[in-house]
């Protein structure tokens, strides 16, 4: 890549800097933001002149978690485009909405795809939009995306794998927080040639509610998968689940800390979850009190992202 500009959102400074160490000729430019009384917001890419981007790629860090987030970056990219970059490259270790992914109820709203129709009709540079993103709720949201744009998975695995060992369990296998992910609870215990452990888990009271576990755990330690931590109360009611059943400890492993707030770091530092091994994909990874636990177990994915952009090269 060319001297590459690399942008972002506020909420996602902290990744695309991380991004910009691996990249020694980029420049994390700054844009300037107001919010007016109407609910009007103005943004502006702070370059110095009309041609600071003519043939220039760019780089766009950004967690889509919120739909601030994807309002900002449809309108950078848009400005982008205008003012002449070569190449446009997204880096989204977080795809919000993504369990929107299908239509359950009469009149639902695929958002998860929706959005995707929505990035692959942004603006390009002189060569086609390309996507990178991180562990999808769902393997086939990438073929939502449409026309010419490049869109591709990575994973996280071979960096949660590290971390899992780190931990230097004995006598464990690998749990599910429900019955969704099966299968990449089944490739972390292959990987590890542990046995494996499910929860049965209902809605029919509107909350989640944990019916049963299907596999023994009597006397084991469990490390539970989940791919996404948000209010962290399914993980949560699967550990004290597994407990009941006559486990011995309860670890946890996740792709993406997106928790909803205070309350959610609150129940899992009350939990008897021992450690919450975890990705830095989403912003609420870098929250004061995420960071001040011994509990949670941050791990760096950029590398991930910096190595599949200098693929771009």
């Amino acid at each position: 890549m060319n001297s590459p500009i690399i942008l972002s959102t506020e909420s996602s400074r902290y990744f695309a800097e991380l991004v910009s160490v691996g990249l020694p000729d980029a420049e994390v430019v700054n844009t300037n933001r107001k919010f007016f009384g109407g609910g009007e917001r103005y943004l502006q890419i702070a370059i110095d002149s009309r041609d600071y981007l003519l043939g220039r790629d760019v780089v766009v860090v950004i967690g889509t978690e919120t739909d601030e987030h994807l309002a900002e970056l449809y309108r950078i990219v848009s400005a982008v485009a205008k003012y002449g970059a070569h190449r446009i490259v997204f880096a989204i270790p977080f795809f919000g909405y993504s369990t929107m992914e299908r239509a359950v109820k009469p009149g639902e709203v695929v958002t998860a795809k929706t959005i995707a129709g929505q990035l692959s009709q942004l603006p390009q540079g002189d060569v086609r939009n390309c996507f990178f993103m991180m562990d999808l709720h769902t393997a086939g949201l990438v073929h939502y995306f449409e026309g010419e744009c490049l869109r591709f998975e990575l994973y996280a695995e071979p960096i949660l794998t590290a971390a899992i060992s780190e931990l230097n369990l004995s006598n464990f296998m690998f749990g599910s927080a429900d019955l969704g992910r099966p299968l990449w609870v089944e490739t972390f215990a292959k990987k590890f040639g542990t046995k494996l452990a499910l929860v049965r888990k209902s809605r029919d009271s509107g909350e989640p509610e944990v019916t049963g576990v299907v596999g023994k755990v009597n006397g084991r330690t469990v490390v539970i998968y989940d791919d996404m931590i948000r209010s962290a109360k399914t993980l949560v009611g699967a550990a004290e689940a597994y407990l009941a059943k006559g486990a011995l400890d309860i670890y946890a492993v996740s792709s993406h800390l997106a928790l909803t707030g205070e309350e959610a770091i609150a129940l899992l530092e009350k939990s008897p979850i021992k450690k919450i091994i975890s990705t830095n994909s989403h912003s609420m990874s870098q929250h004061r009190k995420v960071a001040g636990s011994s509990k949670f177990v941050v791990k760096d994915v950029s590398g991930l992202f910096l190595d599949a952009i200098l693929r771009l090269r």
